[in-house]
């Protein structure tokens, strides 16, 4: 910890000090090792034109919008005409 904390007393700051002190032998000698990576597979993009992209889209939004109207839009009309 790099932090120096003003608002520790006298004691607190000395302990905290001898641990660092005593924990900087195992930090110089000890043996860390990173856990191991999973590997990301490449990921090929298929290539598409805009066009098509934005077609299918259209269509995609077309659908949605007819199959709400057809489940709500019958109670809709029939409760705003009332």
């Amino acid at each position: 910890m790099v932090i120096i904390n003003f608002s520790d007393t006298k004691k607190q700051a000395f302990l905290r000090g001898f641990e660092k002190g005593l924990a900087a032998p195992v930090m110089l000698f000890g043996n860390f090792q990173a856990p191991k990576v999973d590997v990301i597979p490449q990921i090929s993009v298929q290539s598409i034109e805009i066009r098509e992209v934005l077609e299918n889209d259209w269509k995609a939004i077309g659908t949605d919008l007819r199959n709400v109207i057809e489940r709500h839009g019958k109670e809709y009309s029939t409760k705003t005409t009332v």
